[in-house]
């Protein structure tokens, strides 16, 4: 079995000789955890099927043929991640309401009359939040630095339709910014604002913020400079950065006083709910953490 396949790789005799019926597609993909913690609540729950690393081409039209391939071989589903999400979302026949308000799916189910998404990076995120802190986003101001990306959006979606108080969508100066914050306004019950990064109004957002979160790619790289000043942060608050690793900003933020955690729980619980959207159960969360946790010690 190979670590990563490509769609000429995944022939119908592979899959079947193989039980490879899940896949997570993107474009870099060897890097995905996923398949460690998705075999690993597949074999708890008795179910005889294989989850691999699944490589798309870029072209125009390589990842709908990809997805049509994966018919053929009667997958029951799969995740997307960059940079493929709107690509998902837009191939779908039936979506639900947070990929729909986002445009961005990461979870696909094969279905009789085509393929369902579904967004479950804002769920996610929302039990990743609960269970770091133990309060809802409906409690909290919360300001998101790169909301006009394919997780920042998702995020900002799911603070909106959980109606949290305050919502500040912080990002580089880009017309899609207020035309987000203008999607959002009719589903949140709070004050949806907008801040280019860098400017008085984004600093006077983040000290006002209960929860900061960084959905940047600021922090992939040890050496990347920090989102913002720190200097905006005050003991008390949460910084969230959804990079799986530890960060600059997260141990400028502990040096803070704030209470910081990096994504690797929105991780876990967004192939949770993927797993319940496969098979209708919810899988052993613990099994499904631990192998997350050794893929990365590993």
């Amino acid at each position: 079995m190979l670590s990563v396949y490509t769609t000429q790789q995944l022939t119908a005799a592979e899959a079947e000789s193989m039980g490879i019926r899940l896949a997570v597609i993107g474009n870099p993909i060897a890097h995905s955890k996923s398949p460690q913690m998705q075999q690993a609540a597949l074999k708890a729950c008795c179910i005889s099927a294989r989850y691999i690393r699944l490589l798309a081409g870029t072209a125009p039209g390589e990842f709908e043929q990809t997805l049509h391939h994966l018919e053929q071989l009667q997958f029951i589903g799969a995740n997307v991640t960059v940079p493929f999400k709107k690509q998902a979302f837009a191939a779908a026949v039936q979506a639900d309401a947070l990929s729909a308000l986002c445009g961005a799916a990461n979870t696909l189910v094969r279905r009789p009359k085509g393929w369902h998404c579904y967004n479950t990076d804002g769920p996610g995120f929302a039990q990743a939040i609960r269970e770091l802190c133990g309060k809802e986003l409906c409690e909290l101001r919360i300001a998101i630095l790169g909301a006009c990306g394919g997780a920042g959006s998702a995020l900002a979606a799911q603070c909106a339709l959980s109606h949290c108080p305050q919502l500040t969508l912080l990002n580089r100066p880009r017309p899609q910014l207020d035309a987000l914050a203008h999607k959002l306004a009719p589903h949140s019950r709070g004050t949806i604002r907008t801040a280019a990064l860098h400017t008085p109004q984004a600093e006077a957002a983040l000290r006002h913020a209960d929860l900061i979160v960084n959905a940047t790619s600021l922090g992939l790289a040890d050496e990347d400079p920090l989102p913002f000043n720190p200097h905006c942060l005050h003991p008390g608050q949460i910084v969230y950065d959804i990079v799986t690793h530890d960060t600059p900003l997260r141990r400028a933020a502990a040096a803070c006083g704030c209470l910081t955690d990096n994504g690797l729980g929105m991780l876990l619980w967004q192939g949770a709910y993927a797993f319940e959207h496969w098979f209708g159960i919810l899988p052993p969360i613990a099994l499904m953490r631990a192998a997350l946790q050794s893929s990365f010690s590993s």
